[in-house]
């Protein structure tokens, strides 16, 4: 265990993104909030409300831009310089992200990354479909990446990163929060963009899934988030992944 009671491998601080200091990550991943009023709760998610905890903070709409871009500057002064992050962004502010980083003194948009996902609410009537962007940041030239990882997108047939196609594992009887990335999705971008040994960084890390995948590949996982039953729901998701891909 680490000093903060976090599994081996991983660190999960209770702090806002704009406290941290020095990290010196290899790789930054992070989900930030959609700015859409969203608190998962809502009985058109097909989960129990119940189960979601509380304290989960919104990003305002108007506001959104601006946070991005602090998120943004939180993320360079916690990367070392050959660092690389990647932010997921789905919905409706995903133009506001990509303006911002195109705006951003210290990234670069490498690339863009798409996660097919439904993000409509569980309906009978008809099929809803939409997708996670997944911006490619990076500071300079010198950055890590192989065309290579253990899942099938590599394994079968030619490597392509331009489209992921992977559904979300939804466990039950546990805490929930509003949302919470595969475990698998975290693996691939792990796998391509750093190396056994790295740091990871997650300055808006939720149930900490990012974290638990990197410690599970081998990458030291530095991790916060303001809500404090944040960190119950990390503790049983850790407990709950631990044979769980």
């Amino acid at each position: 265990m680490t000093d903060d009671g976090s599994p081996t491998g991983m660190s999960y601080s209770l702090c806002d993104m704009t406290e941290w200091e020095g990290v010196e990550a290899d790789l930054a991943i992070t989900d930030p909030p959609f700015g859409l009023e969203f608190d998962g709760k809502a009985s058109n998610y097909n989960r129990d409300e119940s189960r979601v905890v509380d304290g989960y903070v919104e990003w305002d709409a108007e506001e959104y831009a601006a946070k991005i871009d602090t998120l943004l500057d939180v993320l360079a002064r916690n990367t070392a310089d050959d660092g690389q992050a990647i932010v997921f962004s789905g919905r409706d502010n995903s133009h506001q992200v990509h303006r911002t980083v195109l705006d951003h003194d210290d990234w670069r948009l490498e690339g863009k990354l798409y996660w097919a996902y439904n993000f409509a609410p569980y309906c009978k009537k008809r099929p809803a479909h939409n997708v996670y962007e997944l911006f490619w940041m990076v500071k300079g030239d010198e950055w890590y990446y192989t065309n290579e990882c253990e899942y099938d997108h590599c394994q079968e047939g030619e490597a392509n990163l331009s489209t992921l196609d992977i559904k979300r594992n939804y466990l039950t009887e546990m805490p929930k929060y509003p949302t919470r990335l595969p475990p698998k999705v975290v693996k691939v971008l792990l796998d391509h963009f750093s190396e056994p040994g790295d740091t990871v960084f997650d300055p808006l890390a939720g149930a900490g899934v990012v974290g638990i995948a990197a410690a599970q590949r081998d990458r030291t996982a530095v991790m916060g988030d303001l809500n404090a039953n944040a960190r119950e729901v990390f503790e049983e998701t850790v407990e709950a992944l631990g044979a769980v891909e």
